[in-house]
């Protein structure tokens, strides 16, 4: 056993000086070390350890019942996790078709939009003796939705 020169006279380099612990106590060769006594065992311990080591109906009753109960849980847990997944892929399916919905929809709706020529309905409208009212004759309505007009009754007229 080769010691360092700061192992060998506990040299302490640095600011700090180290807590040196105790000496190690060293074992005189000569004592001798005795094993110690075993301790009697009596016939009826051994009976009883023996007795303790067998597995009687009840233990094996109750593991049974245990291990039944807890396969029966994990199959039940399992069993509901399969249909939380089923579920979940399902509910993407009809995500996605219905953003394909929307999609279509909005295409539609522009489509429907771009198709109507107001020069054609007016042609048809002065066609049929239709015209445009005069100012007097226009009753504005204010509205808190502005897409949309419900009449619950009939108009009044101003004269």
């Amino acid at each position: 056993m080769s010691k360092s020169r700061q192992e060998r006279y506990n040299l302490i380099y640095g600011n700090t000086a180290r807590k040196i612990g105790p000496q190690p106590v060293r074992k005189d060769p000569k004592k001798r070390v005795r094993p110690e006594k075993k301790p009697y065992i009596t016939r009826q311990t051994r009976k009883n350890q023996a007795k303790a080591l067998e597995f009687d109906l009840a233990f094996v009753r109750t593991l049974v019942i245990a291990l039944v109960v807890v396969a029966g849980s994990s199959f039940l847990y399992l069993s509901e996790q399969i249909k939380i997944s089923n579920q979940r892929e399902v509910l993407m399916e009809e995500k996605s078709e219905l953003n394909t919905l929307k999609t279509e929809n909005e295409d539609l709706d522009l489509e429907i939009e771009q198709s109507i020529d107001f020069s054609a309905i007016e042609k048809a409208a002065k066609k049929y003796g239709m015209k445009k009212p005069d100012s007097d004759k226009i009753i504005q309505y204010k509205s808190k939705n502005a897409e949309y007009v419900h009449q619950y009754g009939k108009i009044p007229k101003t004269d």
